[in-house]
């Protein structure tokens, strides 16, 4: 039923906004919200629940209005329906490739999860398995401990060297990613199953954790991926409505307080709430960049690389030339170049039509994974 209603919206939003963009965005706004109420039992995806509310978060309501009032940020002026329209395909393009993802998937029983928590004795082995995932990983750290243990900047990050991008990747950021994880999965399963066993084995991964990715030398993007998913998994067990509630909430009713606390003396901005702050610029952005700059060549995948390197020291951002935000058009039509672009457009420039897609194909099938070893 729910594929159903999805495939059905996704045809009426497209065609809305062949008509016009506001009604198109309208329509991802109620695709969104139908999308979120028939997974907000438990047993459906909690994956799909967070991807429809940031669906409705930012790609729906926020640029309906903001294109019915004439909104323009950063001084780039009001752009033509045109551009908005095609901004949408690129986005209707991207849901599309993660529904198709999960075509032929049921959604676990509601009382699915506990049945399984009842055989969480037969997996002492995934968790010894787990905290030796851990400790490989730590170890791995200790290979370069001047790109871990030392405050992030003090370290020769300006190096001429090469591979330092490289091992940056490979000795920091990945491995700290992998520790914080397994204490993540070693934490839940420890949560769950409440004994002795599973809490120590828990605790030596926090320790591990700890050491490895404590604030003074970790991006607080790393610390965010690797740590969400613990607040994830507490919320939407079974309160699955207050984990949407909440990050739609957040990012609508916190985000341009924060944005006016940490860039308005820099940009002087004023407050602007939801949905006219430039937290939610993404669409406008997409559709300022489709109009005004020229469409490059196909990037076979360095724009993703040049987006997804945003962790490393700005010195070490993998193929430069390949950031869109870096472009003379875009810097001589914005008033500045921190701006919002969402990942599947960065996977049009990379492979076409095709690119959001199968981006939204590869993120959904990732995590629909994750998913089955969840539930």
């Amino acid at each position: 039923m729910r594929p159903l209603a999805f495939w059905s919206g996704i045809v009426c939003a497209a065609l809305c906004g062949l008509v016009d963009p506001v009604w198109g965005y309208a329509a991802v706004f109620v695709l969104s919200l139908v999308q979120i109420a028939m997974l907000g039992s438990a047993g459906g995806s909690v994956f799909l629940l967070i991807h429809y509310a940031a669906i409705l978060t930012y790609f729906s309501i926020a640029p309906a209005m903001q294109i019915s009032h004439d909104i323009d940020f950063w001084d780039a002026g009001v752009m033509r329906a045109d551009s908005h329209t095609q901004a949408l395909m690129l986005l209707l393009l991207y849901m599309a490739g993660v529904e198709a993802a999960r075509l032929g998937e049921r959604d676990a029983p509601a009382d699915a999860m506990a049945r399984r928590d009842g055989r969480m004795a037969e997996l002492a082995n995934a968790q010894l398995l787990l905290l030796g995932c851990a400790v490989f990983a730590f170890a791995a750290l200790l290979v370069k401990p001047e790109l871990n243990f030392v405050a992030r900047g003090v370290a020769g990050l300006g190096s001429e060297d090469n591979n330092l991008a490289i091992d940056f990747i490979f000795y920091s950021t990945l491995p700290k990613l992998v520790v914080l994880m397994c204490f993540v999965a070693l934490a839940i399963q420890a949560l769950r199953r409440r004994t002795l066993w599973s809490w120590g084995v828990a605790g030596i991964a926090f320790g591990l954790a700890a050491i490895a990715a404590n604030p003074v030398n970790t991006a607080r993007q790393v610390l965010l991926i690797g740590l969400l998913p613990l607040l994830v998994h507490a919320l939407a067990r079974s309160r699955r409505w207050l984990l949407a509630g909440l990050i739609f909430g957040s990012i609508a009713g916190l985000g341009p307080v924060l944005n006016l606390i940490s860039r308005g003396s820099i940009w002087g901005e004023e407050l602007r709430t939801f949905p006219f702050s430039q937290d939610f610029d993404a669409m406008f952005v997409v559709a300022g960049i489709l109009e005004r700059a020229p469409i490059p060549d196909l990037g076979w995948g360095r724009y993703l690389l040049s987006a997804f390197s945003f962790f490393l020291p700005r010195s070490l951002k993998m193929f430069p030339d390949f950031d869109p935000l870096g472009w003379s058009a875009i810097l001589g039509n914005f008033s500045q170049a921190n701006l919002s672009l969402p990942p599947f457009t960065t996977a049009y420039f990379d492979f076409g039509l095709a690119g959001p897609a199968l981006f939204g194909f590869a993120i959904s099938a990732a995590f629909r994974a994750v998913d089955r070893a969840v539930q």
